[in-house]
């Protein structure tokens, strides 16, 4: 992460172009939680037990905290922030049902890799799914 950080920094340059990132520790942590299991919940609950609260200010933040609580409960945290998905993988949420598809976000992960982009809601519809809830321009339009 520090090495991606530092590549942005130096070639992300204009003068309508801004870069501002996080302590690359808060962005595995962040990748952790955001791609985690029921295992990552036991490693938060042991960060609480060691005193991690308000990490979001960094003069609170103690990544050796963090550090410790994936060890004890037995959690390697570059297995969830840094390894390649399969398609075919469960994932942890999908039991959360949010109106977008599977295969919407299967769709916009290939386009990420081919740098397309999807056009925005209000322009047209990209079919995501959440039409089915009664809600967005897509439902407005139908």
């Amino acid at each position: 992460i520090k090495d991606k950080i530092e590549y942005l920094k130096e070639n992300l340059k204009g003068n309508n172009i801004s870069f501002s990132w996080n302590n690359e520790n808060v962005s595995i942590l962040e990748a952790v939680i955001a791609r985690g299991d029921r295992r990552v919940g036991k490693a938060i609950y042991e960060a609480f037990k060691l005193g991690c609260k308000f990490d979001g200010w960094n003069e609170r933040f103690d990544y050796k905290k963090w550090e410790k609580a994936f060890n004890k409960s037995n959690v390697n945290p570059e297995f969830y922030a840094q390894r390649e998905r399969n398609l075919n993988e469960r994932l942890p949420w999908e039991f959360i049902d949010i109106g977008v598809t599977r295969a919407f976000f299967e769709r916009e992960y290939k386009n990420a890799l081919d740098e397309k982009t999807t056009p925005n809601c209000r322009q047209s519809c990209s079919g995501c799914g959440v039409v089915s809830f009664g809600g967005g321009v897509c439902f407005e339009q139908n």
